[in-house]
């Protein structure tokens, strides 16, 4: 089985249309072999050593990620740093690498339309905010629960739904009634603001800050912050899933087995 990589583009566009990425965004090919046929995709969150070794592993050419393995541009390709050592041995193994990153989280079906769908939320639309020059959409989405639950609830929702190792944080009255919920996968703390301005009850996301936080509670905004990690890895199933349907039985794609997430627990 192999699919031409100019096919294989065509799906990947469709999927993850680049036009969607932010502009401080480097999505698209990361490393490009130049490879004319694709025999084996691997799909993960992103690079790391253990997710290189099971890619050569399990024979796969082309890695797609959804964390850029090149987020800002290099001067030198230097195998003495983390990033550059990775450069290093993907090309060493001749695997191709892609990321589907903020044109993911925004496109329909996406990161956060699939955690739109996993807390079952209900009139799902898009987050926005107002300027000079009219509605401006952002990443994230917004929904209602179909009854009201409180925020204590919510949280436990959530750890369910993303099966998370431990409680996520909260911001708020555990009794808090919610209604309306923004969400935004990965780091969303810079769109509390838009939360607020859209009437949510909640707001849920990763990797607040300490100052986000505060400026939340002072506002009266309930935030559940599931992790950065918690609140992507779901990158992984959904994008594989929506490559399965689209190249059929031409390619074989593989989801990643290994945890990149750099967090431990301790009991």
């Amino acid at each position: 089985m192999a699919i031409k990589v100019d096919e294989l583009l065509d799906h990947l566009r469709i999927i993850a249309p680049r036009e969607l990425e932010e502009e401080w965004d480097n999505g698209g090919f990361q490393i490009n072999m130049q490879n004319q046929q694709v025999k084996r995709i691997l799909v993960t969150l992103e690079i790391t050593n253990a997710v290189i070794e099971e890619a050569a592993k399990r024979k796969a050419d082309f890695v797609i990620t959804h964390h850029p393995l090149l987020m800002k541009k290099i001067d030198v390709v230097d195998a003495g740093t983390l990033t550059g050592n990775y450069i290093v041995k993907l090309i060493r193994h001749g695997i191709t690498v892609y990321a589907a990153h903020t044109s993911f989280d925004s496109v329909f079906g996406g990161n956060n339309d699939y955690l739109a769908d996993l807390l079952d939320l209900q009139k799902v639309r898009r987050l926005k905010v107002w300027t000079p020059l009219g509605d401006k959409e952002i990443v994230g989405r917004m929904g209602t629960f179909a009854e009201p639950m409180t925020l204590r609830e919510a949280a436990s929702l959530v750890e369910s739904v993303l099966n998370l190792a431990e409680p996520p944080k909260v911001v708020g009255n555990p009794n808090a009634t919610i209604r309306t919920v923004g969400i935004c996968t990965g780091a969303g703390g810079d769109s509390i603001d838009a939360a607020i301005e859209n009437g949510c009850d909640l707001f849920i996301t990763g990797d607040v800050k300490h100052h986000q936080a505060q400026k939340a509670r002072e506002m009266g905004l309930n935030i559940i912050d599931a992790g950065h990690f918690g609140t992507e890895y779901i990158f992984t199933q959904n994008f594989a899933e929506k490559l399965k349907k689209a190249v059929g039985d031409q390619v074989e794609i593989l989801e990643s087995n290994v945890i990149v997430n750099p967090f431990d627990s301790m009991l």
